[in-house]
């Protein structure tokens, strides 16, 4: 059997997952919040199975696993820069509806459970760059902390009940369908900034150094991990480079021929100076590159936000 679950697969990085699952021949099952926009899933609806529920609902994460083999996780109802504003919240909306649909999972007998961490936030502040999956986990926000929960979680179950999962930390996805009017992802919020002809603000002063992997790029080995066999459970990805927000600004300004309003404020303890993730594991275990580089990855997302916001 062929049969996934996205939850969360209604949004930027779900609604690629359930595109490239389709195009693997996966039948796919998307789960989101109720009277969740389609808009992200316009092309595939017709061709996905479409569950609205509350994750936090017992009863609709049991009913939604009916007929399912393989899961991905992706919801999270919090952001790494304010779910330090109500922690509480965090663990109750993510840990907790997490922790009950891993027992529902052991009673289904899913085949295989993969789960999205965060590579900008499991590690904290690293001791070397770039971050192998060996490094210390150090998270200095409650997003982190709740995501480095759920992967310790996870390999109690493998130990436990023999659960097959993958973890993969995430770095700093971006490309068509991110909403540029969210607080997370700094390549669509500076494009639309441009296009609107408004100020960039920028946090510090702009040498915070990111991991940015294009969102096409990083699905395909996420479907792939569904038939992949390892010792290994745990994976960074991301592109392996990093890329300061000053550098980014100036890549934007070649790619859009747009010369940024930008204005500079106080830095955030919660920025880490620099994170850039080792990919190393992932490309040899998985053959996995990257095809889409930055300047690529950003003149595609600067022409699909150009199309949205409906400027010629």
């Amino acid at each position: 059997m062929k049969n996934c679950i996205v939850y969360g697969g209604g949004g930027f990085i779900g609604s690629h997952l359930s595109e490239e699952l389709l195009n693997n021949g996966y039948n796919v099952t998307i789960f989101d919040k109720i009277n969740f926009s389609k808009e992200n899933i316009r092309r595939i609806k017709d061709r996905v199975n479409i569950i609205e529920g509350d994750f936090n609902n017992e009863y609709d994460l049991l009913s939604s696993l009916n007929g399912i083999d393989f899961i991905y996780h992706l919801v999270s109802s919090t952001l790494p820069a304010s779910s330090n504003d109500n922690p509480v919240y965090d663990a109750e909306s993510n840990l907790v509806s997490t922790l009950r649909l891993l027992q529902d999972v052991i009673k289904r007998k899913i085949k295989k459970f993969i789960f999205i961490s965060s590579g900008g936030t499991v590690y904290g502040v690293p001791h070397t760059i770039p971050i192998p999956e060996s490094h210390s986990r150090k998270p200095i926000c409650s997003y982190g902390i709740i995501k480095k929960t759920i992967e310790d979680y996870l390999f109690m179950y493998n130990y436990l009940y023999g659960l097959d999962y993958s973890i993969f930390r995430l770095a700093n996805p971006y490309g068509e369908r991110q909403n540029p009017l969210y607080a997370q992802g700094v390549i669509p919020v500076f494009l639309k900034k441009i296009l609107l002809d408004e100020k960039i603000v920028i946090w510090g002063d702009g040498t915070v150094r990111r991991d940015y992997v294009y969102i096409k790029d990083a699905v395909i080995p996420l479907v792939q991990s569904l038939e992949f066999k390892s010792e290994h459970k745990v994976f960074n990805l991301g592109a392996g480079l990093g890329y300061t927000v000053n550098e980014l600004l100036e890549i934007i300004k070649t790619e859009t021929k747009i010369i940024p309003k930008v204005s500079y404020t106080s830095s955030r303890k919660l920025d880490v100076p620099v994170n850039v993730l080792d990919i190393s594991l992932i490309s040899k275990e998985m053959n996995y590159s990257p095809k889409t580089n930055i300047n690529q990855g950003i003149k595609l997302t600067y022409n699909y936000l150009k199309g949205i916001l409906g400027k010629s």
